[in-house]
């Protein structure tokens, strides 16, 4: 049962003092454990490789303002609906083929109509949203169309491909969106099209529509702010996925909740008047959170998958995996969850809740106030269910019952104030030597990361699971947000999609430099990746497969249990090396030669140009490799510190290497906190002394006092007629006739032609003067301060 209490607003004051006690308790409390060294921050998952940039790999460009988004894919090719344009682009190179180029630009009156309703040019364009194969021979695209949607069929023509306009032309309100960047999905099925999108230029009106049925409107115990993110057909149903508000959760403030719906593909409305309206629309809340006495919920789902058919828990099932993030004003932490359809599908037939008025809570309707047939049932024509039913499912579509996650909990999670996931690709079912299937999943932040994991059945428990993070790639630079990704098994490549750009990454990285030893290759657990005891290399199963390389050659060790029983024979291996051994600098300046000794051990400290990498080669144990482009800041403190650095008077490497890296956060910590209590003790005394003086500088009555409202000028009169400006206060009567002398001891020593330069004499107080005016304007010219001006002239004497 929902619930919710008032309480007492505390005032600002308040608040504030208990903020300062409570961030001083935390610093002090960080400080403390520091200097033990008995607390550490328990990091996420940590990745065993790190891949940077690379601008050589295969790319298809466009602009930041194309918006791609991906429409259909099939074995050779992808369509991407951008601005103005449909692209067919090649999965083995990322090549568009011109000839299968779309092109669909507004006419000029809906382009001016869109300006004239406050619209942006960019905006006022026609961007291909939503694509469908009616048959062999015909296609359906869909595109904005500067804020107005119309649809468009198109012919294939057999002989070679190319496209042409059948000039049929249809309006796509409720079809397509008419904001190019609002959430919208849809599903073709059986020659009729799913969508979720807005039926409005305001975007005021969300519906979930298929000619002529829709939800209802602006009915928000249906759809409440909805944001789409996916649509699958499974069964007879369509299930779509989307965030809203939850207007379960109103009574206590405002949420946004994950949903799934459901609605029936032979759905044919009600009677009248709801023959237009869905009889079988229901939604359910999706479950992604970290189980405990409170949990912890990732609420908001950003993207899916399409159903996946495999072997789940010993059983074959069909599953998606979502991303799930905390709302943007909370801890910043996105999760991946699985979610059976037959657990969604289960939901749906279980109990309501409803709520018996708006000042009441949401309960659970009790079993005999639902009416028979069920609401929401697919039935055969639900133009002949009862008005009970049709009511009923109208006012009450949200089941009581959540959908919960595979296992109870996220099989991924990552909490970072730098990015969120964002999107998702999954290479389902690869096949690992030991026989047992892996599901390899690549998701996307928003800024501009892929990251790379497979969940390990634990072998204890089959529903305890160990997710192992392989890579983490910087395919787009920082900041650009990975908006969509898709799998090409033809040609082992990952498509990545951003809005301006498309590029592609491969599945796997065995024939890495980084993974060429035994250790290494064994350590990444990465399904694609195997070593080759033949040919000593790391290299791809499916590729050891193509050629009939003997599997028995071939060692994987999945769960990082075996790896210290199949490299042990490369461990113990001897290598020797000559005395001038050749090394170079940590500090990148260059290679220097090895001092000869009789009994120097063999060491090798190499760096690469991107980042660097240093390697620790010794006759114990050759794989032990530490790749600091592959480390984050806390994994290099633990990693550096378990390696023995011998000690060379031409590097830059110390021996007390691992103490400073692991200490760094310690010293910034120390200084902030000096920082603050300094902060603290300044503002005190300031007050103090503000309280002691309420007129500063009015003490000291023998100086000159500024204030920089006000002007102050004395004239010298010479033959040239010259006004020279000081800053001087005129209020005080003593500095006025001490100016006066001034100006009588400055004309007379002009008139005697005395020197250049002023030069004061405090001994026997004499005083030389030459073209005192003209150095006084030089003065004045560089800047010279007020008060060194006024020190010089309180020397004269009349």
């Amino acid at each position: 049962m929902e619930t919710c209490s008032s309480i007492n607003t505390p005032t600002v004051a308040t608040r504030l003092r208990h903020l300062h006690s409570y961030l001083f308790a935390v610093l002090a409390v960080v400080v403390s454990c520091c200097l033990d060294r008995t607390c550490s921050w328990t990091p996420d998952v940590s990745s065993k490789s790190y891949i940077t940039y690379d601008t050589t790999i295969p790319a298809f460009f466009g602009n930041s303002t194309d918006y791609f988004k991906l429409l259909a894919q099939d074995e050779n090719s992808i369509l991407i609906g951008a601005r103005n344009a449909l692209y067919n682009i090649s999965l083995e190179r990322l090549i568009e083929n011109p000839r299968q180029r779309i092109m669909w630009t507004s006419s000029d009156a809906h382009r001016e109509l869109c300006t004239l309703k406050g619209k942006l040019d960019q905006d006022c364009q026609n961007y291909i949203r939503v694509y469908a194969r009616v048959n062999a021979n015909r296609i359906m695209i869909c595109g904005t169309n500067s804020y107005k949607p119309l649809c468009r069929y198109y012919n294939v023509l057999p002989s070679d491909g190319s496209i042409a306009y059948d000039n049929n032309e249809m309006e796509a309100s409720g079809r397509c969106p008419y904001n190019p960047l609002h959430n919208s999905t849809y599903v073709y099925s059986d020659g009729q099209l799913y969508s979720a999108t807005v039926a409005d230029f305001s975007g005021a009106d969300p519906l979930i529509y298929r000619e002529p049925l829709r939800t209802g409107q602006y009915d928000n115990k249906q759809l409440n702010q909805p944001a789409f993110v996916s649509s699958v057909e499974h069964n007879g149903y369509v299930l779509f996925f989307f965030r809203e508000v939850a207007i379960e959760y109103m009574n206590c403030g405002k949420s946004i909740y994950s949903r799934v719906s459901r609605v029936c593909k032979n759905d044919k409305g009600g009677l009248h008047p709801l023959n237009d309206r869905w009889t079988s629309f229901l939604k359910a809340r999706l479950n992604c959170s970290i189980p405990g006495e409170y949990p912890f919920y990732f609420d908001e789902i950003q993207s899916t998958t399409n159903a996946i058919s495999g072997i789940y828990g010993g059983d074959n099932t069909q599953i998606i995996y979502a991303i799930m993030t905390t709302p943007d004003n909370a801890i910043g932490g996105s999760a991946v969850c699985a979610f059976s359809i037959q657990d969604i599908l289960d939901t749906f037939e279980g109990p309501f809740k409803s709520q018996k008025d708006m000042h009441s809570n949401w309960l659970q309707v009790p079993q005999n106030q639902i009416p028979e047939p069920r609401p929401g049932k697919c039935v055969d024509d639900s133009r002949t269910l009862p008005k009970a039913s049709i009511n009923f499912v109208k006012m009450n579509t949200l089941m009581d019952q959540s959908v919960n996650s595979l296992h109870s909990r996220p099989i991924f999670t990552r909490v970072s104030l730098l990015y969120r996931l964002s999107a998702i690709a999954v290479d389902p079912q690869v096949k690992a030597l030991d026989g047992n299937t892996y599901d390899v999943i690549f998701v996307g932040t928003n800024d501009g990361k892929v990251i790379k994991f497979v969940n390990i059945l634990s072998s204890n428990s089959t529903d305890e699971v160990k997710t192992v993070v392989i890579s983490e790639t910087q395919a787009f630079p920082v900041g650009t947000k990975v908006n969509e990704m898709t799998i090409s098994r033809k040609n082992k490549k990952l498509i990545v999609i951003s809005n301006g750009k498309i590029i592609s990454l491969p599945l796997s990285n065995c024939n890495e430099h980084e993974y060429k030893s035994c250790r290494k290759c064994l350590e990444l657990q990465d399904p694609y990746c195997a070593w080759d005891d033949v040919n000593r290399d790391c290299r791809e199963v499916e590729d050891a497969q193509a050629v009939g390389f003997s599997m028995d050659k071939l060692y994987q060790s999945l769960d990082g249990a075996s790896v210290n029983e199949i490299c042990k024979r490369y461990d113990h291996r001897q290598h020797k090396t000559e005395d001038n051994d050749i090394y170079t600098r940590v500090d990148g300046s260059g290679y220097a030669e090895k001092e000869r000794s009789s009994d120097s051990k063999n060491v090798v400290i190499i760096q690469t140009k991107t980042r660097g990498t240093v390697s620790s080669v010794g006759p114990i144990d050759i794989d032990n490799e530490i790749t600091m482009t592959s480390i984050e800041g806390n994994e290099l403190t633990n990693r550096i510190g378990a390696n023995h650095y011998h000690h060379k008077t031409d590097t830059l490497v110390k021996e007390d290497l691992a103490f400073a890296s692991s200490g760094w956060m310690f010293y910034i910590l120390l200084i902030a906190f000096s920082l603050i209590i300094g902060v603290v003790i300044g503002f005190v005394i300031s007050r103090q002394f503000n309280k002691n003086n309420p007129f500063p500088g009015s003490e000291h009555r023998n100086q000159l006092n500024w204030h920089p409202t006000k002007q102050f000028s004395m004239q010298n009169r010479t033959s040239g007629g010259k006004d020279v400006n000081l800053l001087m206060n005129t209020n005080t009567n003593q500095y006025h006739t001490q100016q006066q002398a001034i100006v009588q001891q400055l004309q007379q020593h002009h008139q005697n032609n005395m020197k250049d330069n002023i030069d004061f004499d405090f001994k026997d107080r004499s005083v030389e003067c030459k073209n005192s005016t003209e150095n006084l304007e030089k003065d004045i010219s560089k800047g010279m301060g007020t008060l060194q001006k006024t020190r010089q002239l309180k020397t004269f004497k009349p």
